[in-house]
């Protein structure tokens, strides 16, 4: 009979360089205790790396070696559990320009449950959100509702707006249609405001 530690190798050695590896990738192939003492000794011989708590990947084998992103990590952990991630805040201003520094810690909406990975001396966060808020789009007016959530009623100026006009004129009118009903009734207002200001003028 083939070892739970042979079984698990045998998997690793098909699993593409870069792949993002959990724990129970393994179930069925022996106990938890078993499958978490074979990762590790995986680890020490250099077959995986351990990039947080339950949370591995196969390195390449060039010098160059990268680990995963907090992006990729983040969109493994939805598959893997099956649950809905966006990103939030200053994530989505981020992906917008609307900042030039991407944030050190990367903050999704969830699902599923609130978790606090640290990776490399950098965060990955999921916090508990409203379906509502999940049904917004990845499009860039789902970005630009959670960008404004984050920026804050009061701190709408001048400089905000022509960053949001700016995305506004590219922008597909049909999910920001969708999107706009979903938004808080003050981020309704202006982007609808905005939009017409730019239907007029073109």
């Amino acid at each position: 009979m083939i070892s739970t530690h042979n079984l698990i190798a045998q998997k690793i050695t098909a699993r593409t360089a870069g792949s993002i590896i959990f724990p129970n990738d393994f179930r069925g192939l022996g106990s938890d205790d078993a499958i978490k003492m074979s990762l590790s000794r995986h680890t020490d011989c250099g077959k995986l790396e351990r990039l947080a708590h339950g949370i591995y990947y196969k390195p390449h084998k060039n010098a160059k070696n990268r680990p995963p992103s907090l992006e990729s990590i983040a969109v493994a952990i939805a598959k893997k559990e099956r649950i809905l991630i966006k990103p939030s805040g200053i994530y989505a201003m981020y992906k917008l320009g609307m900042v030039s520094i991407a944030p050190v810690d990367l903050v999704y909406i969830t699902d599923g449950e609130p978790r606090n990975i640290l990776v490399d001396g950098k965060r990955l966060i999921f916090k508990s959100t409203t379906p509502k808020k999940l049904n917004l789009s990845t499009e860039t007016s789902g970005f630009l509702i959670q960008a404004l959530e984050e920026i804050g009623r009061n701190a709408v100026d001048d400089s905000v707006v022509t960053k949001v006009k700016s995305h506004l004129k590219k922008i597909n009118q049909q999910s920001l249609h969708a999107d706009l009903q979903l938004a808080p009734a003050w981020i309704y207002n202006l982007i609808y405001k905005l939009n017409e200001q730019i239907k007029l003028s073109s």
